[in-house]
Order: structure tokens, then sequence, then C-alpha cells
């Protein structure tokens, strides 16, 4: 039973991170605010994560990795639509993306997705005009461009992402 409440307070945390993280990025995110929100102590809330930094990884890794969009470095098109859908659907997901690159600069934490991009480019299949970093941050930059959610004419921007992004990959 113990082993039970403890799961299900650090997914009280997880899902009340992802929340604040998303209105107020790292910086602004108050670990008291979470934990009340979680239902739970400042104090147990440091005791599973150790700090915000730690939280947000987390939050990362396990709320934003469990929302799978499948990535295929041969249908960049297709990848960025269903960004797109998602961050449509959940612009908290877009807010959260926005924070990681405004606070965390320079940290890549989608190396397969590089390499992936970069074997694409060597098979001729994906354009080398940029480097493969590049393309991935051009395709998720092109995704997220309307990702406030709003807007009576989805079915259009997404054909526009789809096509922007065709038009940037290939070769």
């Amino acid at each position: 039973m113990h082993s039970r409440d403890r799961e299900r307070t650090r997914r009280r945390l997880l899902d009340a991170a992802f929340v604040e993280f998303a209105a107020y990025g790292i910086a602004g995110a108050r670990m008291e605010r979470i934990a009340r929100i979680a239902r739970c102590s400042a104090g147990l809330a440091y005791n599973y994560y150790g700090g915000k930094d730690e939280l947000f990884d987390a939050v990362q890794s396990e709320v934003v990795g469990a929302a799978v969009v499948e990535f295929d470095a041969r249908d960049l098109p297709g990848y960025a639509g269903r960004l797109y859908d998602l961050q449509h659907q959940h612009p908290e997901f877009a807010r959260l993306a926005t924070w990681q690159r405004l606070e965390r600069r320079g940290s890549v934490s989608r190396v397969a997705d590089v390499e992936a991009i970069r074997s694409a480019q060597e098979l001729g299949l994906v354009s080398s005009r940029f480097s493969a970093e590049q393309v991935l941050q051009l395709v998720l930059a092109v995704a997220s461009m309307w990702s406030n959610g709003g807007g009576s004419d989805h079915v259009e921007r997404r054909r526009t992402v789809e096509d922007a992004v065709r038009r940037l990959v290939e070769p």
C-alpha cells in the first residue's frame, strides 16, 4: 500500500509541475505552489526530486515523453504535422518546449533524432543544406508556430506546416 501512495504522490507532483512549468517556466515556477497543487508539503516535493531543475527534467521525460509523437527522419513533414496536432490540442506542451528553449539554451536532449536526420541526409532523403541539428530545430519551430491552440483554420495550418517542412527538407 505504501508504494502505491508513494507513486500516487509522485504522479501528482509531476502533473502539478507540468502545469506550473508550462505557465511560469523554470525560473518562475515555485516548488511551494507545485506542492500545494499536488496536495503535499514542499519538503516532500524536494525529497522526491531535489529541486526545480530535477523536477523539470522529470516532467520532460515522463509527462512530455508520454505524449509520444512518432519521430520519423524519413517523413519529417508528417512528424511536423503530428507535432502541430498535439500542440494545437494541448498548447501547454508548446509552452513547456518554449520555456526549455529559453531557459536551457544549448541543451540538446534529442541526440537520437539528430542522428536519424544525419543518416537520412547521408542517404539523400533529407537535404544537406542545413546541419542535422539545424533541420531538427527548424522542423520544431515550423510545427510550433501556431501553437496557441486557437484558430478555426486548423486543417489549413496543418497543411501549411507539412508543406513548409517538405520544402525545407527536400533534397
